[in-house]
């Protein structure tokens, strides 16, 4: 089964899959920034907790989409980031195994780095039909003492952005498949978190680091990563439109770009908001605003505007488990992905032309 979906005028999909750029011009070299301290000098610089719409100056640069609300409302739960079983990010950990296979399977095309086509999205898929007690690790185990991860590392030399990394959960997979990672935030109580929880991991702060910063003070400090993700954070933002163009500059000329948020539909409206904040309890109340919800017609426009190129979209659908005593449906249902059903979760592979 293709993940493709196809919407004419708006989310374009390839009917090719030829690689966009070469993996052995991507290693960590002299050439390259070799740390983002290096790029930012960031010093005690911590992020802009006070943003407006109108932007704020942090550190002698306009940081204008960060949203302080939404800020505070997932600082204030920083400490239950690694709940995966009851916390408020539970949902996140049971649909990263997801999230990971699309981003995955879209990088190895991409860079051409050889894995074989479907391992990312159907392997890592399948491996979350039941997440409940499971502890998702990207498939390949803890990391070794050097931060060695042996044969299975498909993302291997790639330095991957995640800006609004929260306490970390994509970033230690996305490390644990061989990539170089940097999680940035603008709450610094999720970047403690995120940091303290890859300490416990041997090798783990070999390939993730993690800095309480802005996408704006990062491409100001002209920091450019093969790969920048942004899963679950456009529909916290001021602006929308500002922040992909944000992405965008992060972003090697040839590198990818991912997004994943919630449609604006009636169907999200009573899953994502009425279901999980006020019926069910998954999330706290308030989580989400349902008119931030972008649609993928919309994105794939402001896409286009910032100059990426739309390549793949596909649905993150959810089925719940069948009904027994003490079972947590925010953990122990089913994520896949999907190329027809958009109408809730969505995840977006864009490219950056050379």
């Amino acid at each position: 089964m293709s993940f493709r979906r196809v919407a004419l005028g708006a989310v374009r999909s390839l009917a090719r899959r030829s690689p966009v750029t070469d993996i052995g011009a991507l290693s960590v070299g002299q050439n390259r920034v070799a740390s983002l301290e290096d790029a930012l000098a960031i010093g005690g610089r911590r992020g802009a907790a006070g943003a407006s719409s109108s932007g704020v100056e942090a550190g002698g640069v306009k940081v204008f989409t960060v949203d302080p609300r939404e800020t505070a409302k997932f600082e204030a739960d920083a400490a239950l980031w690694w709940d995966e079983e009851r916390g408020p990010f539970a949902p996140l950990h049971a649909m990263n195994p997801t999230r990971v296979g699309f981003i995955r399977e879209a990088l190895a095309r991409h860079f051409d780095t050889g894995i074989e086509p479907g391992t990312g999205v159907r392997d890592i898929a399948d491996e979350s039909t039941t997440t409940s007690g499971v502890n998702y690790d990207g498939g390949v185990g803890h990391l070794g003492p050097a931060g060695d991860l042996g044969p299975a590392q498909p993302l291997a030399g790639l330095r991957i952005l995640d800006v609004g990394c929260g306490g970390g959960i994509l970033c230690e997979s996305l490390a644990r498949l061989g990539a170089d990672v940097t999680g940035i935030d603008a709450a610094k109580g999720n970047i403690d978190i995120a940091t303290a929880h890859a300490a416990k991991d041997p090798g783990m702060s070999r390939r993730v680091t993690y800095h309480a910063t802005t996408a704006e003070e990062v491409a100001a400090a002209g920091a450019k990563f093969d790969a920048v993700v942004s899963l679950e954070v456009v529909e916290h933002v001021n602006d929308p439109e500002g922040f992909v163009r944000q992405l965008e500059a992060l972003t090697d000329p040839g590198g990818a770009v991912f997004i994943s948020t919630l449609n604006r539909t009636a169907r999200s409206y009573a899953l994502a908001i009425l279901a999980a904040e006020r019926v069910l309890g998954w999330v706290p109340p308030g989580t989400h605003e349902f008119e931030k919800f972008i649609t993928p017609e919309e994105l794939a426009a402001v896409a286009h505007r910032a100059g990426l190129e739309v390549r793949e979209a596909a649905g993150m659908v959810y089925t719940p488990p069948l009904p027994a005593p003490g079972r947590n449906g925010a953990v122990a249902g089913r994520w896949s992905l999907s190329g027809d059903d958009l109408a809730v979760n969505y995840v977006v592979y864009m490219s950056k032309p050379k």
